[in-house]
């Protein structure tokens, strides 16, 4: 399934009775119920090509757009969700929330500049549960760039951050508040896949950074190994490196 979203092969998943209901309804609002539904199949590029005609007829139409840029996200196209959140921008939607995702894209498209910008721009806007996040992406942008993360330096270890942890704990690494034994035991013992991305692909980079590329690349490995939920961006990320992003 991750390979046909990302790397554009043939999708083998068919209809679940939702979508197969949603079909046939030829209007704005029947091809939206669609796209929905194969969102929800994970079936993201065929929901683009949904999302391309609806916007083509309502091209200032916000929530098509910002749909569509995450979708773009989810199949690694970010150059095209680069395009759509700079229109969500210009439309006045959450600044942190565009910022932040911004972020994201420029990070998968290699633009390690923009990503630092555009996650600082986030990080001033948001609360500590998105900021971790925002400071994460920051560091490891900063990280791939051989400079000094900017957003690193306002860790805590009493930020709120929610359910965010799992980022949390990959900067509490990189700020000396975690030893990197404790790091390791807690990532090798993680049951969640979507948990396991954020840390595994964090200590990916931070190996990297420190010139430990093999077992980098063996951490990249493990992450995509995991894959029941590779949405995440971390899972993403992993696999872009893997299959020789940054993609465009």
């Amino acid at each position: 399934m991750p390979d046909s979203q990302l790397a554009g092969g043939i999708c083998s998943v068919t209809d679940d009775p939702d979508t197969a209901k949603a079909r046939g309804d030829e209007n704005a609002e029947g091809l939206t119920r669609l796209a929905k539904a194969l969102n929800f199949q994970l079936r993201f590029r065929e929901a683009i090509e949904i999302y391309d005609g609806l916007i083509k007829e309502s091209p200032d139409d916000r929530e098509l757009v910002r749909t569509r840029a995450t979708r773009f996200l989810n199949t690694i196209q970010p150059s095209k969700a680069v395009a759509d959140l700079l229109r969500c921008r210009e439309f006045g939607m959450d600044e942190g929330d565009i910022s932040y995702r911004l972020g994201i894209a420029y990070y998968l498209g290699g633009d390690y500049t923009s990503a630092m910008e555009e996650t600082e721009k986030s990080f001033a806007l948001v609360g500590d549960e998105m900021g971790i996040a925002a400071m994460y992406w920051n560091t490891l942008a900063a990280w791939k760039m051989g400079v000094e993360p900017e957003l690193l330096g306002m860790y805590h270890k009493d930020m709120e951050v929610g359910h965010h942890t799992s980022y949390e704990r990959v900067m509490a690494l990189a700020a000396g508040e975690l030893s990197e034994e404790e790091f390791v035991k807690i990532t090798e013992e993680e049951p969640e896949d979507l948990e396991y991305a954020m840390l595994a692909y964090g200590y990916a980079c931070l190996l990297e950074h420190s010139g430990n590329g093999e077992k980098a690349a063996g951490m990249l490995r493990s992450v995509v190994s995991r894959d029941s939920f590779w949405i995440a961006y971390g899972y993403l990320a992993a696999w872009n490196e893997l299959n020789g992003g940054p993609a465009r």
